[in-house]
């Protein structure tokens, strides 16, 4: 999967600076909340996430090109700790908190339908490697007292991810338009070959340069 990410890269990449004096590159970066849906129990959370693209024509009505997200949530954590001392009925409890992080990098093809004079619409299918770790640390608290510190980090081992978002934009000019997303569709997919498909309610705000 690893490979094919590459290539595809390889030829995005080719596509954007190969291209004629007709063609166009877009820019278009955004930033919101956006919704762990790897974790169901965290529905009422929105953690940051920042996404960058560039792009150019493919056709009359497509963009092709490369796509960068990175999704961050801090959640505060708290119970018994997974380690109990060997002796004594008092437990030993944790307090910290755990961190969320999501980085993918891939490609996308995106395809404009125009809705009115300044507004468009246009879904975007992607294929993406995708890195998703989890990070908790915190203090350790034996009856009322300190007990030190721990961390753990668990990485899930996702290997990639397909899905296709629904996004509009309000054209200010013929080079600047603010984009908008608050759809999306996305299956990730385990090193095991186990799928993990989910509708998600993310809330992004960009701008698209194109020169």
């Amino acid at each position: 999967m690893k490979i094919v990410l590459v290539f595809l890269g390889l030829c995005v990449v080719n596509a954007i600076f190969a291209q004629t004096a007709e063609k166009r590159v877009y820019i278009n970066p955004s930033f919101g909340g956006y919704r762990v849906t790897t974790d169901p129990n965290n529905i009422n959370n929105t953690p940051f996430m920042f996404e960058g693209k560039i792009g150019t024509d493919i056709g009359k009505h497509g963009i092709i090109g490369l796509q960068f997200s990175r999704v961050h949530q801090n959640t505060m954590v708290s119970g018994m700790f997974w380690q109990q001392p060997v002796a004594g009925p008092v437990s030993l409890n944790r307090y910290g908190k755990l961190t969320h992080q999501i980085t993918a990098l891939g490609v996308f093809y995106e395809r404009i339908f125009q809705l009115g004079k300044r507004v468009d619409l246009f879904p975007s299918a992607y294929i993406q490697y995708l890195d998703f770790k989890e990070v908790e640390k915190g203090n350790l608290i034996f009856v009322t007292d300190s007990s030190g510190t721990y961390e753990r980090k668990t990485f899930n081992n996702y290997s990639a991810r397909v899905g296709i978002n629904f996004n509009m934009q309000y054209k200010l000019g013929k080079s600047f338009a603010i984009t908008m997303r608050l759809l999306q569709i996305d299956c990730k997919i385990w090193d095991e070959s186990r799928k993990n498909i989910s509708g998600e309610l993310p809330f992004l705000l960009g701008v698209k340069f194109s020169y």
